[in-house]
């Protein structure tokens, strides 16, 4: 089940958007820090000129996937139960990624955070094509 999905400028490593789930234990002080830790590693995977980090995993009781799917200017960022098929997920980050750069285009600014608000409905929209999500 999905928890959160993040948008992320990847120059600046701001939140541009953020979308949760009601159940999330995530609060938005942790989104925070946790697009900070995101744009932290790709920064180093990116000095070492080793690719990019496109999923970072946990095990155990409330074990997690994170998928990352870069798509210069912005990395959807989604958290998902461990048990959730990652492909879907993948494929779902890349349709945002698509639909968010065609609908802002990739120059924008992204210190204006709240222009990217609106789009959550467009997430909302695509989260209900299947069932994992609320």
């Amino acid at each position: 089940m999905l928890d959160i999905i993040l948008i992320q400028h990847v120059d600046t490593g701001l939140n541009l958007l953020e979308y949760r789930q009601e159940h999330t234990i995530m609060k938005t002080e942790h989104s925070d820090i946790f697009s900070g830790f995101m744009s932290a590693i790709q920064s180093i995977t990116a000095e070492l000129n080793i690719g990019y980090v496109v999923l970072i995993a946990t095990e155990g009781i409330k074990g997690h996937n994170c998928i990352i799917i870069p798509k210069y200017p912005i990395n959807v960022i989604i958290l998902v139960d461990q048990e959730d098929p990652i492909e879907i997920w993948k494929q779902q980050g890349k349709d945002i990624a698509e639909k968010f750069l065609k609908s802002f285009g990739d120059s924008f600014d992204p210190n204006l955070v709240h222009k990217f608000r609106p789009f959550s409905a467009v997430i909302k929209e695509m989260c209900a094509t299947h069932e994992y999500c609320d």
